[in-house]
């Protein structure tokens, strides 16, 4: 394919688009359209064809574009502005666009009120005030009225730290 052939494609397809739209707003028919594009495309000198595409891009841009007063806002929900509105003063601010995910404790000691295991035979630590945490492992030196804590490790895990320095990673059960 040659050069002019390329750009005549080209044009071709921007008129089409073009009259896609003329044709919705208008409500033109698409045989109507079809037999439009049709009849310039077979025209064979490119100039030709090229004044002929753009008549009808031409016409179509003007049959897109209502008169003032005819358009029904209601009718088109694109046509109405946007509710959510960001104030220009924090335009762009990373921290007025994204607001920071609420403070969380990062750690809280909690005395052991008792040992157990699960049905798995894991073991369990009960916290005062109701918690029950899973160990990933037994400890034998940990044992009723121990003051432990538990603090928030990486990527959502928790670990508890035992009065003698061992470390354990929990999950909270409830």
């Amino acid at each position: 394919m040659n050069k002019s052939g390329v750009v005549r494609g080209f044009f071709c397809a921007l008129a089409f688009a073009n009259l896609a739209i003329a044709a919705f707003a208008s409500a033109q028919s698409p045989r109507d359209i079809a037999t439009e594009l049709k009849a310039c495309a077979s025209i064979d000198g490119p100039t030709e064809s090229l004044a002929c595409f753009k008549q009808l891009a031409e016409r179509a841009a003007s049959a897109a574009i209502a008169p003032s007063g005819s358009v029904d806002t209601a009718a088109s929900p694109a046509a109405q502005p946007s509710t959510a509105v960001t104030p220009k003063k924090s335009f762009g601010l990373y921290a007025a666009e994204h607001p920071a995910p609420p403070k969380t404790e990062p750690s809280h000691a909690a005395k052991i009120v008792g040992l157990s295991s699960t049905s798995g035979g894991r073991p369990t630590v009960s916290l005062e005030g109701g918690e029950l945490w899973e160990l990933d492992a037994t400890d034998p030196l940990l044992a009723e009225g121990d003051s432990v804590m538990i603090t928030r490790g990486t990527f959502g895990s928790f670990l508890l730290t035992t009065p003698t320095g061992r470390i354990h990673r929990v999950q909270r059960i409830h």
